[in-house]
């Protein structure tokens, strides 16, 4: 009989030593990606908070509002982005309602993508459908706010 080392029937070197097999013990992750996005977003938000209330010309203008004269669903983002920054949520929802939504679901993403990488279930990720629902309200949101009647005129940031 010869024997193969890449088919041993008794398994592994790793698998004997664990005493488990390779396959059934969790695969050890890290947090490196997760804990860029936060950075990332942690110095987003300090950008927008400090900077923007000071030198709001260092911002892009909005190109639709620029070329076409209309409202697009990004419109007043940066401005509710830098009030919710600095606690001013009323202000942030004037703004544009759907900054903090989307806040709310990034976070909650993130949560669910740490809890993941930490094999634990804080949170189930956000579900697809509520993301398209998001996104169609939003849209729905950037065409309403072009309609120059009440209540849809004073979404306008």
């Amino acid at each position: 009989m010869v024997h193969d080392a890449g088919h041993d029937t008794l398994g592994s070197d790793a698998e004997v030593a664990a005493g488990e097999p390779a396959s059934e013990r969790p695969a050890r992750r890290s947090l490196t990606e997760p804990l860029v996005a936060a950075g990332a977003a942690a110095a987003s938000v300090v950008l927008v908070g400090a900077v923007y209330p000071r030198y709001p010309e260092l911002f892009p203008s909005c190109p639709s509002r620029t070329v076409f004269g209309v409202w697009c669903p990004l419109c007043g983002g940066t401005s509710s982005a830098s009030a919710l920054a600095t606690g001013r949520l009323s202000d942030a929802v004037r703004f544009n309602a759907f900054v903090p939504v989307l806040v709310i679901l990034t976070a909650w993403s993130w949560l669910a993508w740490v809890g993941r990488e930490v094999q634990r279930d804080w949170l189930p990720a956000v579900p697809r459908w509520l993301w398209t629902a998001v996104g169609v309200l939003w849209l729905s949101y950037g065409l309403l706010r072009n309609v120059p009647i009440e209540p849809f005129a004073s979404l306008k940031p």
